[in-house]
């Protein structure tokens, strides 16, 4: 089965795993992969165009009406809706007689073509943009992926278009039926895996580690969003309690003046097995959150997992067996989770137990592309009969 690749935006930790793991699939031939972003990238930089002053003059009195920041709502425009998708018809046209089977694409910033396309085509996503507006935390930190009805009404004919839509999350899912009106059987939630390519992800095992220390961890790009604010207070009460207790921060550098928290910033996701090994507990208690594979990861390490009641994070994390779920914007009660889990070693080497084999058995990028492989031939084969 020929399968070509519409990747948005930049090549993604989760975008690489998944198409490293459909390379590799014996049913599949990733024969391209494609990232029509590229069509608008020198628009603008040029701005030249008098068709992009007409087209996108509107999306300017948006951005000064909503505050949205340019860097982040030029790609959710319909110009550059309707720009990447000519990009991806162009790129379907050029591979001419070789034969492609079924269109993957990513995200939904835009289309597979103006119309239905002739060749089978799926999404996969892990967020819609109704869920984003739903957040009630939304103005708080400013999501920058809001966006304009007209731009709105382009996701829902994108999704009404596909054959089939891979979801991450269940409550995605229910996102795209309930409020996007999309058959049941159209909308797949297939789940995520580890973004770490380490030896121990590619072959998971039960391995000693010891629980004496108490040494929480952070991992994530945006602090905000993530709850950043609400663990470093939560942190500060825990600190009363237990003295040498420690707090990493891995993915950004915010300006942090607690004792006993080290700020690491950025890395290649390769280098932070070492941050996972030294830790005991992993905290995020993000305000929004499409998905989270970071939880994922840090089950495989063996580490009890503390998230909020937001999106997919229940789904991930099973409350009192592999850690804790809390309520957003609850530092206190975070607190008290930690706490708890420090008194008691033995209820940390069991949530790290119990997450380990939870992450190993549901969730791997080798289930994702077993499932969603086995989706698009039954849909091929429904088509040729």
């Amino acid at each position: 089965m020929n399968i070509l690749f519409l990747v948005v935006g930049r090549f993604s930790g989760t975008n690489e795993c998944l198409i490293k793991t459909f390379s590799k699939n014996n049913h599949i031939n990733v024969i391209d992969v494609v990232n029509p972003t590229n069509a608008i990238r020198p628009v603008w930089g040029k701005l030249r165009l008098s068709s992009f002053f007409n087209s996108f003059l509107g999306e300017l009195v948006a951005i000064n009406a909503y505050g949205r920041e340019w860097k982040y709502y030029h790609w959710r425009t319909p110009f550059a809706f309707n720009k990447m998708t000519q990009y991806s018809e162009e790129a379907i046209r050029n591979f001419g007689k070789r034969k492609i089977d079924a269109v993957l694409m990513t995200q939904t910033l835009f289309s597979f073509s103006q119309n239905k396309p002739d060749i089978p085509s799926f999404i996969f996503t892990d967020n819609t943009n109704r869920l984003t507006k739903e957040t009630p935390f939304k103005d708080e930190f400013k999501l920058h992926f809001q966006t304009s009805p007209r731009w709105q009404r382009l996701e829902k004919e994108t999704y009404l278009k596909a054959d089939k839509v891979f979801v991450m999350g269940p409550h995605v899912r229910t996102s795209l039926i309930d409020f996007y009106g999309l058959d049941p059987k159209k909308v797949v939630a297939v789940g995520g895996g580890s973004n770490i390519t380490t030896k121990l992800n590619k072959n998971p095992e039960f391995r000693e580690k010891s629980y004496k220390d108490r040494v929480l961890l952070f991992v994530g790009r945006d602090f905000k969003r993530k709850g950043g604010g609400d663990l470093l207070q939560a942190f500060e009460i825990v600190k009363k309690k237990f003295k040498d207790a420690k707090l990493t921060i891995v993915g950004c550098r915010p300006k942090v003046k607690i004792d006993g928290v080290e700020v690491v910033g950025e890395l290649n996701p390769d280098q932070l097995e070492k941050y996972y090994e030294k830790a005991q507990v992993f905290v995020m208690p993000s305000l929004f959150e499409p998905w989270g594979n970071v939880w994922i990861e840090a089950m495989t390490y063996q580490l009890s997992c503390i998230g909020t009641n937001v999106g997919s994070i229940p789904y991930i994390i099973e409350d009192g067996k592999t850690g804790f779920i809390v309520k957003p914007k609850n530092p206190k009660e975070i607190a008290e989770r930690v706490i708890y889990l420090f008194e008691n070693p033995h209820i940390m080497e069991q949530f790290g137990r119990e997450g380990f084999l939870k992450a190993v058995k549901n969730f791997t990028w080798d289930k994702v592309v077993d499932t969603i492989v086995k989706e698009i031939a039954t849909t091929l084969k429904e088509k040729i009969e």
